[in-house]
């Protein structure tokens, strides 16, 4: 809980200063793709974390990664490397959204499906969930090849399963007894 605390207050300067400076859809994309790139390469974020490397080396390895990301994240992330933070990228990162959602309005809304949404469809959804749920929609896609077909909705915690995989589980239950 403690480590939440942190994060909500790291995550409270930064988007204070991205309303500040207007901007905070400037720095929630640069921050989402280091976030994303982090999560993607395997040893990354074990790299940052590790006690044996030093703060000049995350640093330097963040501005290298990341040369073209608004100098705001690089003072943040340099601030946390100095404070032994490093592992809270993540959770500023899931605090500074949701911050942002809640000044906003916006509603996120992950969604996975076997295969990647087409245009037309991602706009058919967020219209279609924006109407449901009286605000804006941001979709957070993810690709389960497991879901077979079908899309899977979680938004406030709550699930709609639409999915193959789901309606095949449901007919072996059945027929199962």
């Amino acid at each position: 809980m403690k480590s939440q605390e942190t994060a909500r207050r790291y995550a409270e300067a930064l988007y204070g200063l991205a309303v500040e400076e207007n901007c905070v859809e400037a720095i929630d994309d640069d921050y989402r793709r280091v976030v994303e790139e982090i999560n993607d390469v395997r040893d990354f974020l074990r790299f940052l974390t590790h006690p044996l490397v030093s703060h000049n080396a995350k640093t330097g390895l963040l501005r290298k990664a990341f040369p073209d990301i608004s100098e705001y994240l690089h003072n943040l992330f340099a601030i946390l490397v100095r404070n032994g933070r490093e592992g809270y990228i993540n959770m500023i990162y899931a605090e500074f959204e949701r911050m942002r959602g809640s000044a906003e309005g916006i509603v996120k809304v992950k969604v996975m499906t076997a295969q990647g949404l087409t245009e037309d469809d991602r706009k058919h959804l967020s219209d279609h969930l924006g109407k449901s749920l009286g605000g804006k929609v941001r979709l957070d896609e993810q690709i389960d090849e497991s879901l077979i077909g079908g899309v899977r909705i979680e938004v406030e915690g709550k699930v709609l399963d639409g999915s193959l995989r789901a309606r095949l589980d449901e007919l072996r239950t059945v027929l199962a007894g």
